[in-house]
């Protein structure tokens, strides 16, 4: 075994054997690679698409009446292909085969940009590792977690202060940075912030947050309908606060249409209820 293995069976080793989730479960997602690869792919297609719409331009077939795909005002080449000498067995198994992997990278990089993913600098042990980046890289490098499911829905609240936790963690580093030579970033040797416990803090406080907000939905508006008497003050009262509660659960939560119009129901019933049941004054 060459040292350069034995470093790297080394490294592997200790990452696939961690305690840690993020360094047992974390891999990159070379997103700009598998886009590199997409390009490369769509540009080799397309060479032989345009060959063969060229050839099938040749063979002097009138378009259909309803011309969908709109070839009576399609370019045509002045030195446009033989169809005989285009057309070829090996053209078509070349084409399938590039078609087959052009759909299976789209399939799969689709599959991989919905996959949960976390920062490197949120991984103490691979951030340790990366010596060929700077910290700034190391901020804005993603890593995939294989171990969750696919991203269908994440609270914005949670993801903006997972942010403010990690930018606050960038920002201590890069105040250790200052004067250090070593681009790298710091090695770090006390145990640092693990995504987990950002991770757990972050769903407490959005749920703390949702929390307070639901409470002063629902006390604030009674509170001012307890002290009004009048039936059109009332109804004022209880439209602002239903279009308040709307705008903000469909901006903030990022909540559906039909979810949208379900919840704000729901709350519009609470506080007809206790509309209906005030007293009317004179």
């Amino acid at each position: 075994m060459s040292e350069n293995l034995r470093d790297q069976f080394s490294s592997h080793w200790q990452n696939s054997t961690a305690d840690n989730n993020l360094t047992l479960h974390g891999f990159r997602r070379f997103k700009t690679t598998h886009l590199l690869n997409l390009r490369f792919l769509e540009a080799e297609i397309a060479e032989l698409d345009h060959v063969i719409y060229q050839a099938g331009f040749n063979l002097d077939i009138q378009p259909s009446a309803a011309d969908r795909l709109g070839l009576k005002h399609g370019k045509r080449d002045e030195d446009a292909p033989n169809p005989d000498d285009v057309i070829t067995r090996d053209v078509t198994l070349k084409l399938r085969g590039l078609i087959q992997q052009y759909d299976e990278a789209l399939i799969a990089f689709n599959h991989v940009m919905s996959m949960d993913t976390f920062s490197l600098l949120d991984d103490e042990k691979q951030f340790s590792q990366r010596h060929d980046l700077t910290l700034y890289e190391k901020y804005n490098t993603r890593l995939l977690r294989v171990d969750r499911g696919p991203r269908t829905r994440q609270d914005p609240f949670q993801r903006w202060i997972h942010r403010l936790l990690r930018d606050f963690r960038y920002w201590r580093l890069s105040k250790k940075l200052q004067g250090d030579q070593e681009a790298s970033g710091p090695r770090i040797k006390k145990r640092g912030w693990s995504y987990q416990s950002t991770d757990l803090i972050a769903s407490i406080l959005s749920r703390m947050v949702i929390a307070v907000c639901t409470s002063i939905f629902l006390i604030a508006p009674l509170a001012m309908l307890s002290d009004q008497h009048r039936k059109e003050i009332q109804l004022l009262i209880i439209a602002v606060w239903v279009v308040l509660f709307s705008c903000i659960v469909t901006t903030l939560l990022k909540a559906s249409n039909l979810e949208m119009m379900v919840v704000t129901a729901a709350y519009a019933a609470i506080l007809s209820v206790f509309y209906s049941n005030a007293p009317a004054g004179n």
